[in-house]
């Protein structure tokens, strides 16, 4: 659970706008970029403990287009901010797609934060805004993001009201599965483990240049899995991973799942799981992308055709 943030009296919105700069941009290989953000206003960033799965929500302009990040000047932010920002018009509303948060870290006058873009295989005809950004951005520029307003964030703030949905609860025994798009979540999630927990994880790549460096106290494997450049379809090995794994030793009544992939695979990892008998109510599935789509859910946008 979060510890407390701030005073019991201070009754805030758990996450803000913060007004950043792009202080570096490094290349993890072929398939990963790093782009680290810095700026005087993520001193008032983040959540106690280690961060986990916690996401933030990064506003992009529209190419050509001033941006409006919404919100207060302050960058305070009111429930139902999200729903008013739809309603805005394009070109001016921009467009926000979240990631999550690789490592805070102190850097050079102040907080630094990793995050951690994939750089999608295809062609520029389908480069939706968040891969467009991350190939272009270069040190210098202002980036604007939601994330928790550390004042605000208490013990009885929900996790995932403040970006994090990891919640293991009482588990002793974890299954992590994902694709590319979820490596640096699971990287974040397997650094902080606990010695205690044991079990495994799964991290589908495009191919062995996209296994990156990730250690992890737990008993928790690792086992990355290549799709061979394009030999494999996405999804398809880690569905076979899963599947396996659940045939040779089952669900057991104290796993705790977290996948994380395309919505297509998440669907198909989550009614195996379910049909060994894990309880999905009390596990966690996130559809990170939709084939065919820029982002999910209400903010995805169909891709242009080849």
């Amino acid at each position: 659970m979060l510890r407390t943030a701030a005073s019991p009296s201070v009754s805030r919105h758990p996450v803000r706008v913060f007004e950043a700069v792009v202080a570096e941009v490094r290349d993890l290989g072929p398939h990963f970029r790093r782009i680290t953000l810095a700026g005087p206003s993520l001193r008032g960033f983040g959540v106690p403990g280690p961060t986990l799965d916690l996401r933030v929500k990064l506003i992009l302009p529209a190419p050509g287009h001033p941006l409006t990040p919404p919100g207060a000047p302050d960058g305070t932010l009111q429930p139902g901010w999200y729903q008013a920002w739809l309603r805005q018009e394009q070109p001016g509303r921009g467009f926000i797609r979240s990631y999550t948060v690789r490592a805070i870290r102190q850097g050079p006058g102040g907080p630094h934060i990793d995050i951690d873009v994939v750089l999608h295989d295809g062609p520029a005809a389908h480069a939706g805004p968040g891969s467009a950004w991350a190939r272009n951005v270069v040190p210098g520029q202002t980036a604007w993001f939601v994330g928790p307003d550390a004042a605000a964030v208490t013990a009885a703030t929900p996790l995932p009201e403040a970006g994090i949905n990891w919640n293991p609860g009482s588990a002793r025994h974890v299954l992590l599965a994902g694709d590319e798009t979820a490596v640096p979540a699971i990287g974040s999630i397997l650094e902080a483990l606990p010695e205690h927990l044991t079990g495994n994880a799964y991290l589908e790549v495009p191919d062995a240049r996209g296994v990156l460096p990730i250690t992890t106290r737990s008993d928790v494997g690792i086992t990355w899995l290549d799709r061979g450049g394009g030999a494999v379809p996405r999804g398809r090995r880690l569905e076979q991973a899963v599947g396996d794994a659940v045939a040779r030793n089952g669900v057991g009544p104290g796993t705790y799942a977290w996948v994380g992939a395309e919505t297509g695979t998440v669907g198909a990892l989550r009614r195996c799981l379910v049909g060994a008998g894990l309880d999905p109510r009390t596990s966690e599935f996130r559809g990170y992308w939709s084939r065919g789509k820029a982002g999910s859910g209400a903010n995805g946008i169909p891709l242009a055709a080849t």
